[in-house]
Formats: structure tokens, C-alpha cells, sequence
């Protein structure tokens, strides 16, 4: 090991340096981590390959080199890793959405890494192993080397998950739960949602905030809005975001004709100002982390939730008090809820107040930044990153 060097932490992305999306959060905990180490260690962010490097980053202590960190395990890669390893005196290396054992590990470990953290954003349920299956998974978990010295779940619901279906020691399972930074209030726009997006007046609003894609389970809103209309109770869907399933979305609202009571609105820069002008939110994801950004975004915007009862999406919102949730895959009982609020406006608006205080105090940013240190420290027991040598 290079005994004249500054000891690194190294912070491994997982996308191009300019993928954008959600990598903005992932962004901020790089450059907190930076904030918080940077005087004992020297900060990388290696890139699998790299195009514009993100303002936030250039802001920060962080140098981006381009290394790939794959999946991959042929034998060039797994050397041009070490290789890397070694070069940049590597003591901790912090990854996303990797898996809590790995043999790969053992090969970091070699490369002089005395600390691997392993942040999981991943969503979704999944099933407890039981019998062999689970006395095999925690018997790896307790073999050195090949296991990461601490995980990070994106929410209480991930660190759970890590314990009971990967079979993680308690003890080396952490939470920094995803929060959204406070709102930057900007001037309202010229013209108003409906204006934009030719809504009448009289119609409701139903928003929801995702990627369009089969695991958002946008067509279930449609859905809704179809069994909604054959009840004569005509209601505006409005989807913020594009993605390969943008135009299979609008083929299904033509041919279940609510095509008019549609608007697909594309990636938008002003989604703040549209929640606020919307009436509730729907969000019939199949799977997240306990919840979604976009979720917070709803509370942040005061705004009731519909969401299903699927534990991996449901965590955030209060059943009643902050949002209503309904049996997952159920249209008529989705229906139900959607009617609820639209026939209790006042019932709706203390919702809409609860959602958004419950967003100020548990779901803010800064809480995140400072579990995510706290997470660092309490893993860190040896003091790798805050000894000088």
C-alpha cells in the first residue's frame, strides 16, 4: 500500500455523471459526506463514465475520476477495480444499491480497503427466505471479509427488509430515511394549471408525480379515472413525467375513452407549483422504499394521498389522517377513497395540513444528511475516516 499518500474515501456512482432523475439525492449525500470527511481524507467519486459532472459536486470537496464499478466479474475488471484501489489509497468505500455480501468484498479488502458501506435504495417487497435457504444467508452474513461493515437503508422499511430477508446482523443495519430539502418559494407562474392544460374548472385534479414506467402502475390511475367517469363523477388525471411508457399510457387512456380527462404533462421543472394546484394526489406504485419522493412532494404540497397498502409504499402516509389508503389492485375501493375526499372538502384539507406538518418534521432533508453521518459514525467504530494516518 502506498505509504505517502492521503488515505481516500471513495464515493462509487452507479450511472454516467450526468444520468440526472433521482441521482440529485444521491448528490447531496455525496457532498455531505465530502462536507463531514474532506479534512482526514482525500474525497473520489468514481464514475462509470462521465459527461457533465453535476454543479453540486463541483461545489463540493469531491474529485470525480471515471472507474467502473460494475457487476461485472471478468477478470480485467476485477483487476482495473484493485488496480484502482490500491493507486488511490482507498481506506472506505461507499456503495449504492449493492448487495449486503459479496465475494467481490474480499477482492476490496485485498485492495487495502479496511471499510465497505453499502447504501440500499432499492424497492419493492420481498419475500423472508425460511428453512436452508435462511440458515445459509445468515451463516454468510457472518463470514469476514466477504460482508459489508454496515448497511444503509433508504428508509426504516429498507433497514427491516435487510434483516429479515437478507439475514443482516441488526447490529450492522442502519436508516437514513429519503427527505426532500425545504421549498424554494419562486414566483407564480403567468399562467395557472388549468390555463396550461385546458382543465374546466369544475373539474377535480388528480396528480401523481413518476417516471413512466410498468413499475409505477400508472394505468391503475387510469383506471380509476375510467370507473370514475361510468359513476358520472368526472375527474382530471394529471401524470408529471415522461419515460418508455409514456406512449402506451396514452393508447390505454384512448381506448378506455378518457382521453379528455387526460393530460400527460412530461418532465416538468415546475411540479411545486402544479401540486399546489391540484386537488389530491394518487400514487398506485407496485413498490418503492416505504415511500417516494413524489409522496413527499405531495405532503409537502399539502395534499391528500391516495395510496395502496403495499408496506413498501405506504409508510409515509397516515391511513385517515394525512391520506387514505385502500387494498392493493382494488379500483372500486380506490374510487372509494378518491370520492371520500372530493365529497369532504374540509375533511381534505386537514389532511392536506397533517400530511405537510408530518413532512416538515420527519421527512426533511436535513434529518436524511444527518442520519446518513450518524449511520457513518456508528459503523465507523475503528475511526478509519477520522484518523489522519
Amino acid at each position: 500500500m502506498p505509504a505517502d499518500k492521503q488515505k481516500t474515501l471513495l464515493l462509487v456512482a452507479n450511472w454516467d455523471s450526468d444520468v440526472g432523475y433521482a441521482w440529485w439525492l444521491m448528490e447531496s449525500f455525496w457532498a455531505k459526506l465530502a462536507e463531514r470527511y474532506s479534512a482526514t481524507n482525500r474525497i473520489v467519486l468514481a464514475y462509470p463514465t462521465i459527461s457533465k459532472i453535476p454543479t453540486c459536486i463541483l461545489q463540493a470537496p469531491i474529485q470525480p475520476l471515471q472507474q467502473s464499478f460494475g457487476l461485472s466479474c471478468s477478470p480485467r475488471q476485477l483487476l482495473s477495480e484493485l488496480q484502482f484501489l490500491y493507486k488511490n489509497n482507498v481506506r472506505c468505500i461507499y456503495l449504492s444499491d449493492r448487495p449486503t455480501w459479496s465475494l467481490r468484498y474480499a477482492l476490496y479488502r485485498l485492495g487495502g480497503v479496511k471499510l465497505i458501506i453499502a447504501h440500499d435504495h432499492t424497492p419493492g417487497l420481498r419475500s423472508a427466505p425460511k428453512g436452508i435457504k435462511r440458515f445459509t444467508k445468515q451463516l454468510l452474513q457472518r463470514v469476514p471479509w466477504i460482508t459489508a461493515d454496515g448497511l444503509i437503508g433508504a428508509s426504516d422499511f429498507v433497514r427491516e427488509r435487510m434483516i429479515t430477508v437478507d439475514c443482516a446482523p441488526p447490529s450492522r443495519c442502519h436508516a437514513a430515511p429519503n427527505g426532500l430539502p425545504q421549498p424554494v418559494h419562486s414566483g407564480s407562474s403567468k399562467r395557472t394549471l388549468r390555463e396550461q392544460f385546458a382543465i374546466p374548472p369544475e373539474r377535480p385534479v388528480i396528480v401523481m408525480v413518476a417516471r413512466a414506467n410498468p413499475f409505477k402502475n400508472i394505468e391503475f390511475a387510469l383506471q380509476c379515472v375510467a370507473e370514475l367517469k361510468r359513476e358520472a363523477c368526472e375527474v382530471h388525471f394529471l401524470l408529471c413525467g415522461d419515460g418508455p411508457y409514456l406512449q402506451t399510457l396514452k393508447d390505454m387512456a384512448k381506448q378506455l375513452q378518457i382521453s379528455e380527462l387526460t393530460t400527460f404533462a412530461g418532465r416538468r421543472s415546475d411540479v411545486p407549483s402544479l401540486l399546489q394546484q391540484c386537488t389530491l394526489a394518487i400514487h398506485p406504485s407496485k413498490g418503492e422504499v416505504g415511500y417516494s419522493l413524489s409522496i413527499l412532494e405531495y405532503m409537502q404540497a399539502s395534499l391528500p394521498a391516495i395510496v395502496p397498502d403495499n408496506p413498501s409504499v405506504c409508510g409515509a402516509t397516515v391511513n385517515g389522517a394525512t391520506g387514505l389508503t385502500y387494498p392493493e389492485g382494488n379500483v372500486q375501493a380506490a374510487c372509494l377513497a378518491i370520492r371520500q375526499i372530493l365529497e369532504h372538502p374540509e375533511t381534505a384539507k386537514n389532511m392536506g395540513d397533517a400530511a405537510c406538518k408530518l413532512m416538515n418534521e420527519k421527512y426533511l432533508l436535513e434529518h436524511t444528511h444527518n442520519a446518513l453521518i450518524e449511520s457513518f459514525e456508528a459503523i465507523d467504530k475503528d475511526r478509519q475516516l477520522d484518523n489522519v494516518r
